[in-house]
């Protein structure tokens, strides 16, 4: 017994539904809904796709341009992270070394 194998219109409709979902997670991680109350990006729920053919030459340019995005949210993302442990850092270099002293930041200069 062999397993036909899927049409062209399987194949497309599982490409269709594998570039929405990628386009909506980059969108809630854009918006800040892929995090979880903690603060975390929540992927507990994210399980691989099940591809049903090869890619469509008519999705490849989508596809790149996905790509593309998201290696541009990657970058914010680490930019943010950058920022993140820079305010840590000064936060850390302002607490008082002993006690329960004031302590003041100078943020204009």
């Amino acid at each position: 017994m062999t397993s036909a194998s899927p049409d062209r219109e399987e194949i497309n409709a599982s490409w269709r539904l594998i570039l929405g979902e990628l386009e909506g997670d980059l969108a809630r991680l854009k918006s800040g809904g892929a995090l979880d109350d903690g603060g975390r990006i929540a992927s507990a729920d994210w399980s691989p796709p099940t591809i049903v053919g090869p890619l469509p030459d008519e999705y490849a340019h989508a596809v790149r341009e996905l790509i593309g995005r998201q290696r541009l949210a990657i970058e914010a993302l680490d930019e943010a992270r950058r920022r993140t442990g820079e305010h840590i850092s000064a936060v850390k270099a302002a607490e008082p070394v002993r006690g329960q002293q004031a302590a003041y930041l100078d943020v204009e200069g």
